[in-house]
């Protein structure tokens, strides 16, 4: 397949207007033009039957003139046609063959592909070498009916490949269902995709429908020109807005990773921004241009796709500055090798925004993820409920996991063996709080002495810090601690109480929150989360008023969260607050009960 994409795209150059279109024509299409000449020629001219009257002398020189005019004119036209026919066939063997004609003809041929288009005919290689046009209608059927009919053959198993076009793809399903003979797993292959991400989710599900046997396996052919990645971005946009998953993992790299192409992100509205900036600038902006005439020609191509003005200093429009679908609308506009240069260049300045954010503990990617050690993450319970639906009965499950996330003692000393640098090491902070000092272990991230003062922060409630902070920063609140025992002292103390205790218990002897009632967990070494997992969508509803009346206003965010216990097991949904908890069991309990009581139909 890819053999036959290099040919169409490498003889797409040749284009011939036939009938007034614009479209590139194939040889193919030539000769059905050609045979359709030859079966005119080959007609005999009818006569009429009886001559008409006689007309008046007036007239018959009237008309004698007018004829004459007529001849001349039916006889150029003749001519020209002639001679357009003539040219045509001269051309024929340089144009490219029909995409279309030629994939079902390296696939088997018509015997052997289910055809679901908009086409009244096509052109097919005879036995002897010959070029021959054929109609598609079969016993004067219509055009739909001949697309269902080709459809049950898929769907019967006479030919196990079809092709399938936006104009016929309304109203059919090709998914492996159960009710039909075909029932092999539907590998579905995007030649093209569209503008619109909601067509091509529209085409996407063709081939996966309720009733089926297996999943499809969707494959996306994108080539290497930077500006048709604007159309795998749409597309994946739209998938994730859904709540589709794109990946199965999100620290995956392999290539069935879709979200990799979704580029209308904050990281790259930044990305974008940077390199907008370098260009009217002329001044680099975390990563180097390619070479000293880039900005030169980008200033040039931009102002030609109307996203500078003639200056090259000032936006069109100051809106573009982050507007990543006008961007890679626009770029389609620039030549090929420099469009490409241009893509590339804002792939690596995005790629350097997120790995800036990953340093600096900023990068968020929509997802908590919690993947401790084996040892350290432990479901606690779990809970089913039952509730209906339109298609019947689904179930939601309320899971409660507990995860250690602190550090002891041992593993501190442990750490301590591989520090490289004399400013790493024990921290104690200037000021001491109900007699207590923070004990922290602070590693460099870059220990070569080469002036990077980013930092690891390790504590004893919360092991590593997720987010990185600067030596200088630090020392502004800390000390390096001198001796050793005092370091032992805190550490372990705030080790084993952070256990049941949250950090205000700690360092002033009591909490507010605790003191109204209510449970605090801020700065506690063993977190508890509850995860809803399951059909949530089916009590999504539910579960969005327990939140917005029981939760405080800083846990009104529906947060997704994905755990990985200690046996294995990962548990994907939603976290949900603690002060929810129990309005949310009681409530998911009486939907429980409700569909119990619902009686059954016989």
């Amino acid at each position: 397949m890819e053999d036959l994409l290099a040919k169409q795209m490498s003889n797409s150059t040749a284009l011939a207007a036939l009938g007034g279109s614009s479209m590139p024509a194939s040889r193919w299409q030539v000769a059905g033009l050609l045979q359709d000449r030859e079966q005119r020629n080959s007609r005999p001219n009818s006569l009429p039957n009886s001559a008409p009257a006689t007309p008046s002398r007036s007239s018959r020189a009237h008309n004698s003139s007018s004829n004459t005019n007529g001849k001349n004119e039916q006889l150029h036209v003749a001519e020209m046609r002639q001679e357009l026919e003539d040219q045509l066939e001269e051309l024929g063997p340089h144009l490219p063959v029909n995409t279309l004609d030629e994939l079902i003809q390296e696939l088997g041929g018509s015997t052997a592909v289910a055809e679901m288009t908009g086409r009244r005919g096509r052109v097919v290689n005879m036995r002897d070498g010959r070029i021959s046009y054929e109609p598609r209608a079969e016993l004067a059927v219509t055009l739909d009916q001949i697309n269902i009919m080709e459809k049950d053959r898929f769907m019967r198993g006479e030919k196990l490949i079809a092709i399938i076009s936006e104009a016929a793809s309304s109203g059919i399903s090709m998914q492996a269902d159960r009710r039909v003979q075909n029932q092999r797993r539907r590998v579905h292959i995007t030649l093209e995709l569209p503008w619109s991400a909601d067509r091509a989710i529209q085409q996407f599900g063709r081939t996966h429908r309720s009733n089926q046997t297996s999943a499809p396996e969707y494959l996306f052919l994108i080539s290497e020109l930077s500006g048709e990645k604007r159309f795998a971005s749409v597309v994946a946009k739209r998938l994730e807005s859904l709540g589709a998953l794109t990946h199965g993992d999100r620290r995956a790299t392999e290539s069935r990773d879709l979200s990799r192409y979704n580029y209308d992100t904050k990281y790259g509205r930044t990305a974008l921004e940077n390199v907008l900036r370098s260009v009217m600038s002329g001044n680099k902006q975390l990563i180097p241009f390619p070479d000293t005439l880039f900005v030169e020609d980008v200033g040039v191509a931009l102002v030609g796709v109307g996203l500078l003005q003639d200056n090259r200093k000032v936006l069109t429009d100051s809106k573009d500055i982050g507007n990543l679908s006008r961007f890679l609308n626009r770029i389609l506009g620039v030549t090929v090798d420099l469009q490409n240069q241009l893509f590339t260049y804002f792939a690596d300045m995005l790629a350097a925004v997120i790995a800036a954010a990953k340093r600096n503990g900023r990068y968020d990617d929509g997802i908590l993820d919690v993947d401790y050690k084996e040892a350290e993450v432990r479901l606690v319970n779990t809970e089913q409920f039952e509730s209906s639906t339109s298609v019947g009965s689904t179930f939601t499950e309320l899971h409660t996991v507990r995860v250690e996330r602190g550090m002891n003692w041992e593993s501190a000393c442990e750490l301590l063996g591989t520090l490289n640098h004399e400013s790493e090491g024990f921290y104690l902070s200037k000021r001491a709080q109900g007699g207590k000092q923070r004990a922290l272990l602070v590693l460099l991230r870059d220990a070569s002495g080469t002036g990077s003062d980013r930092c690891s922060v390790y504590q004893p409630n919360l092991g590593l810090a997720p987010r990185q902070d600067k030596l200088s920063n630090l020392t502004k609140r800390y000390l390096q601690a001198i001796d050793i025992s005092v370091v032992q002292k805190f550490w372990t103390e705030h080790y084993e109480q952070s256990a049941e205790g949250c950090v205000h218990a700690f360092f002033s002897g009591k909490c507010r929150r605790r003191v109204i009632g209510e449970e605090c967990e801020s700065g506690r070494r063993q977190r508890t989360y509850h995860i809803l997992s399951g059909s949530v969508l089916s009590v999504w509803n539910d579960m969005e008023r327990v939140i917005q009346k029981h939760a405080l206003s800083s846990q009104q965010k529906i947060q997704i969260m994905r755990v990985k216990t200690g046996c294995g097991r990962v548990i994907i949904g939603n976290c949900i607050p603690t002060s929810c908890v129990e309005a949310l069991r009681q409530r998911l309990q009486r939907v429980s009960e409700e569909h119990n009581a619902l009686p059954i139909a016989l």
